[in-house]
């Protein structure tokens, strides 16, 4: 009845909350018993993609079919799978990892622990290894027809936007790649391929990349290279194998554009993106605004190789990374905040200018108790806050409706439609005793719908990056910048400034 796998049947969502947590044993249910027409699917690389973003670029209705390390034929096995189970499949954006380009045709992942092949196969009497599972029945059965009887529950189901993300307790940035510093590069002798390597990566190739779209002609493909970090190159670069990889790419290359249904896509050569290692947790995984970048250069047809740019791609491609002088990561900054790297990529991503508060938006700030100072941070304008406010002590009133309904110190400006922004950036610091940041987002009817505060015991007077991310907020928005401190105990030459304060 409750077939937390989907074995059997389509997840019952208006009785239990199905938890998508385990791809290697549900992506099988999900194959064959949801409806979609269109699907997203490699291994960890793919996993941060959001299909809302599929179907809303493209019309479609997608699925999220990850497997994290999967080799090529293991994700050509399930797309063979998808296209026997459901004839309307119309659409498949499948990543093809560059690492895995010299592996054998039959290679599977068996490292990552036993297969449950039983959830696979066509064999109904290995089924007892899932009907009777200790662990399913008692930590997935049990717990969901358990918790449907519990007050306020709601039945649902985990979506495709969140199964598998991976983003949730990783850092990014140089310091997170290179944690004991940049080693020192020198170029390794030249490796080549070989004519042996060609036959298995022709293989390869052939029976998990190609043969599928041979046999399926009226479904749209879309592969694309996964842009790895600068760190991979450099490695490449130490070894000598670069001179490989890249003739392996060639090679491979050659062979997918002889496809027709085949629209094949690369991003190597968006070197700010692949150098700014803000972007990655580590050589090869990048931030999930990286997955909506891609996805929009795919819709729009960006990065698309052919058999006219495909060589100018590969000499460009090589040229840099071959001739990059790695010592210049020493120099990189690692973001305070790792989503500041998506912040500065949302225009991009979704055509929208950023909003520079102070500049853009001047005659619509309401200044109380603060003054605007130039040659702030990055030697743009601020706001200047001094003073405590007047809110008692031992008020019970939110400092979120204090602020809205009695004083602020500092700056509030309305933003008559913010949908299309995701992040509030600023810099700030405390110029003196107990001045500190509180930054409080209103929807159109008073209610606090974000919030960022930092209490002055934290903070030193240096300068400081904040993020706010504001991409739940919709329609009008009120923001209040309060730099004082929260209630009439702090000292009055309280003094906090915020400065380069920009929507994204």
């Amino acid at each position: 009845m409750v077939d937390p796998f989907f074995h059997y049947h389509e997840p019952d969502i208006a009785t239990y909350f199905y938890s998508l947590d385990n791809e290697r044993s549900q992506n099988d249910g999900i194959i064959k018993n949801f409806e979609y027409d269109a699907v997203l699917t490699g291994t960890s690389l793919v996993e941060n993609f959001r299909t809302s973003e599929v179907d809303s670029l493209f019309g479609v209705d997608s699925i999220k079919i990850c497997f994290a390390g999967a080799s090529y034929k293991e994700i050509n096995d399930n797309l063979i799978k998808v296209l026997k189970y459901n004839p309307d499949v119309k659409m498949i954006i499948r990543g093809l990892d560059m690492a895995m380009f010299f592996d054998q045709s039959d290679r599977m992942r068996v490292d990552l622990g036993e297969f449950p092949e039983y959830l696979y196969d066509s064999n109904v009497f290995n089924d007892v290894k899932y009907v009777f599972n200790r662990d399913v029945i008692f930590k997935r059965v049990y717990p969901m027809t358990k918790a449907n009887d519990e007050e306020e529950f709601e039945p649902g189901i985990t979506t495709f936007d969140e199964y598998s993300n991976w983003m949730s307790g990783y850092t990014f940035g140089v310091n997170t790649v290179y944690p004991k510093g940049i080693p020192v590069q020198e170029a390794g002798s030249p490796v080549h391929l070989t004519e042996e390597e060609k036959a298995t990566i022709h293989e390869n190739i052939y029976k998990n990349v190609i043969s599928l779209p041979e046999k399926y002609p009226g479904v749209a493909f879309y592969y694309f290279f996964p842009p790895y970090s600068i760190s991979f190159w450099q490695n490449l670069v130490r070894t000598g194998g670069i001179y490989k990889q890249v003739e392996a790419e060639q090679y491979i290359i050659e062979q997918i554009l002889e496809c027709e249904n085949i629209k094949l896509f690369s991003f190597n050569n968006r070197t700010d993106i692949t150098t700014d290692l803000n972007n990655y947790k580590d050589t090869g995984h990048y931030g999930m605004w990286i997955n909506s970048l891609m996805l929009r250069w795919i819709y729009d047809g960006r990065y698309l190789l052919t058999k006219d740019n495909y060589m100018d791609y590969l000499l460009q491609e090589f040229d840099f990374y071959a001739s990059y002088d790695y010592n210049l990561l020493k120099n990189q900054v690692d973001y305070e905040y790792d989503y500041f790297a998506d912040a500065l990529l949302n225009k991009e991503i979704n055509g929208v200018d950023p909003v520079e508060i102070l500049v853009n938006l001047y005659e619509s700030c309401d200044l109380e108790q603060a003054q605007i100072v130039e040659n702030q941070y990055d030697n743009r304008l601020g706001i200047e806050c001094v003073g405590t406010l007047g809110r008692e002590i031992e008020s019970k009133e939110p400092v979120a409706d204090y602020l809205l309904n009695s004083e602020y110190i500092g700056c509030k400006v309305t933003i008559e439609e913010i949908d299309d922004y995701r992040y509030l950036v600023f810099y700030g610091k405390r110029n003196a005793q107990h001045g500190q940041p509180g930054v409080y987002v209103y929807d159109e009817d008073g209610k606090m719908v974000a919030e960022l505060t930092e209490d002055w015991s934290n903070i030193d007077d240096s300068w400081h990056a904040y993020l706010l991310d504001i991409s739940e907020v919709n329609g009008k928005a009120t923001i209040i910048f309060n730099g004082g401190y929260i209630n009439e105990s702090g000292s009055q030459a309280s003094s906090y400034t915020f400065s380069n304060m920009i929507l994204y």
